[in-house]
């Protein structure tokens, strides 16, 4: 069978699936992303916490559970925040990057926080974020810097030229 003829379905619960009340249960044709069916899900009650999907006979995977909870606010934004890193990781993978490291000076009388620049800059190929942190605790010292700024190996500034 096609899968974009394939029918499917889903029963909406505002709490765990076979403990809670069913909400509605809707059907559709073709594949659907977990974000399409959350949304669907939201469009008919914001009160859901649970999706319960059960997938047309003629599936390879027909017969196996598949459940969809709700995320909360402070879940969805570390997915979206991991998704936007995990994008930035693979765009500039195996780049030269230059890192400038800095802390802040706080200055509590007068309320304010100025980022205070390392002299130092280093330049790696980048790999991760996480390897970036690693390698400013080994350049700046562990628990010494708070924030780095990342360049590109080809949008540093022009140096300026000694000429005289």
């Amino acid at each position: 069978m096609n899968p974009k003829t394939m029918k499917h379905s889903a029963s909406i619960w505002d709490g765990e699936v076979g403990h809670s009340r069913c909400i509605d249960v809707v059907h559709w044709e073709g594949d659907i992303t977990p974000e399409q069916l959350a949304n669907v899900a939201t469009q008919i009650s914001t009160d859901w916490q649970m999706v319960d999907l059960q997938l047309d006979p003629a599936h390879p995977l027909h017969g196996n559970a598949f459940h969809l909870r709700k995320m909360d606010d402070d879940e969805y934004e570390e997915v979206e925040y991991q998704k936007r890193k995990a994008a930035f990781e693979a765009r500039h993978a195996g780049k030269r990057v230059w890192v400038h490291g800095y802390h802040f000076e706080e200055d509590v009388e007068a309320g304010t926080s100025e980022p205070f620049f390392y002299d130092t800059m280093f330049s790696t190929l980048f790999i991760t974020l996480a390897d970036i942190e690693a390698l400013c605790d080994k350049h700046y010292g562990e628990g010494v810097w708070d924030e780095y700024s990342l360049y590109l190996d080809d949008k540093l500034p022009t140096p300026l030229a000694i000429d005289f």
